[in-house]
């Protein structure tokens, strides 16, 4: 997984470039075209100039995201040592109680329960918060 994300930094990084490049080289050749004739080829080099500059931000940008998810340490690269640690120890399981223990459990008396009383009124008015106006 590692080296796909690598490959694809790499192919964005390679792709953002051109895309740099070819703003810049537009940009130039507009402005040429300015300094010297006056027609509407100046539009459609200031076109690709926008165009090549968008393309090359979002390319740069997904060429950052791409090299930040390449892991520091690949998985070839760990030592045996590391990539086969033992799993924790597991602590054994709770001996069972006694069958006599579960029966004094069950002889006791359940403890009363209690009456919840509202005191809210049932006129009570509630914001949508859950406070209460007075």
């Amino acid at each position: 997984m590692s080296n796909r994300i690598s490959v694809l930094s790499r192919r964005l990084g390679r792709f953002a470039g051109g895309f740099s490049f070819a703003t810049v080289a537009f940009f130039s050749i507009g402005l040429y075209a300015a300094a010297n004739t006056k027609g509407q080829i100046v539009f459609l080099f200031a076109g690709l100039v926008l165009v090549c500059l968008f393309a090359s931000f979002f390319l740069w940008l997904a060429h950052g995201f791409a090299w930040a998810m390449i892991p520091e340490k690949p998985a070839e690269a760990m030592k045996p040592a590391e990539a086969m640690r033992p799993a924790e120890a597991k602590r054994p399981a709770e001996a069972k109680r006694p069958a006599e223990a579960m029966k004094a459990a069950e002889a006791m008396k359940p403890a009363e329960e209690k009456v919840i009383v509202s005191e809210d009124p049932p006129d009570a008015k509630y914001t949508i918060t859950g406070r209460r106006v007075y």
